[in-house]
Order: structure tokens, then sequence, then C-alpha cells
């Protein structure tokens, strides 16, 4: 949480000074350790910073399906899907490529 506190702290920048938003990493970890509440939190926050990021987004339906929030993980792989649409990689959580 402390990284996060740290990043939020950031002047914003071009090319931003975080190569990946903490966030997605936390989110992660939060998921390997079966928090899957506390994961979504951490999207909706990445997504409140960084709108239609398709990694947050990847990340939250990850965790909306995990806490048996089937309709809301739809509606957000309709998002990721939209966001995703140019992508060339598939990602397997909100931390990898």
């Amino acid at each position: 949480m402390a990284a996060v506190k740290l990043e939020d702290a950031l002047a914003y920048d071009e090319p931003s000074a975080w190569f990946f938003p903490v966030r997605h990493l936390l989110g992660a970890k939060l998921m390997s350790v079966k928090r899957y509440a506390d994961a979504e939190i951490v999207y909706r926050e990445d997504l409140r910073h960084n709108p239609d990021n398709g990694w947050a987004l990847f990340g939250l339906s990850q965790a909306l399906r995990a806490q048996d929030k089937t309709t809301e993980a739809v509606q957000t792989d309709s998002l990721f899907e939209k966001a995703w649409q140019q992508a060339d990689v598939k990602p397997t959580s909100s931390a990898s490529s």
C-alpha cells in the first residue's frame, strides 16, 4: 500500500515515471492470496485514475468472477475487449505481459 501512496503522489509526466501502475501488481498479489474483494477495490481505484485501462479491467473481471459476480464480470469483459481490441498479447493477470 505504501507504493500506491507514493505513486499517487507523483507529478503527472509523460512518459510516466512508473513503468507499471502499482495497483496492477497489488491487485494481482491480492488475487493470488484469494483476497478478491480487496483486489476488486484496488482495480476500481486504478480505473478511477486510469479509465479504460485494459490491465485493470482484466484484473477487475477476474476479481468479480472469483466472487461470483458474474453479471458485473461479463459487463467488465465487454469493456476489456473494447480497450484491448488492438493488443497483440493475451493477459493472464493484471501484472503479466
